[in-house]
């Protein structure tokens, strides 16, 4: 049985090439697997989850089959197609009720850079958060970490490196807030 991490921001190990087998293990033991050969189904199994939900046309499907992986996500959400929530950290992603993904978003959970960039390049996991009634616009990233607020609106092609208040727009790479709503 998967023991999940903590659902708060924490340090990974630095990603260093290995070979398969020690790679497998130590990833199972980085997601609180004691099985490497467990840990490898589990993975198989989401990416399977996640590039049929990327492809899937319709979206009740597509939120289903996130959710399986461990995505928290609300009621009444929208996500588009070819939308990707975070490889192995899927469980670190909350997206609230109303909000809305429109297509070939990414949702980021971690950051593993190469061991050769630990002096100047965290290695973490943490909490992404999309609050209620949000709208992601399309080609959206959104970084590690990130909370977008309730009724916040992110335009098309930003790369969130920020928290976005509730209720304001935010556009650019780097996203920043261009004004605030009123809702």
């Amino acid at each position: 049985m998967k023991a999940y991490l903590e659902l708060k921001r924490q340090p990974l190990p630095y990603y260093h090439r290995e070979g398969l087998l020690k790679t497998l293990r130590v990833s199972a033991r980085v997601h609180g697997y004691h099985s490497a050969l467990w840990f490898g189904i589990i993975r198989w199994k989401d990416h399977i989850l996640n590039q049929w939900a990327m492809r899937c046309p319709w979206n009740g499907l597509r939120i289903k089959m996130q959710r399986w992986r461990g995505v928290h996500i609300g009621q009444q959400v929208h996500i588009g197609p070819d939308c990707i929530f975070d490889y192995p950290y899927p469980y670190f992603i909350h997206i609230g009720d109303g909000a809305s993904l429109a297509g070939n978003d990414y949702v980021l959970a971690h950051s593993t850079p190469m061991e050769y960039h630990k002096n100047c390049v965290k290695s973490f996991v943490a909490p992404t958060k999309i609050g209620r009634n949000a709208w992601i616009g399309v080609n959206v990233t959104i970084l590690p970490g990130i909370t977008i607020g309730d009724g916040a609106i992110v335009a098309a092609g930003a790369v969130v490196t920020h928290d976005v208040p509730p209720h304001t727009l935010a556009a650019g790479v780097p996203a920043k807030i261009v004004k605030k709503l009123d809702i």
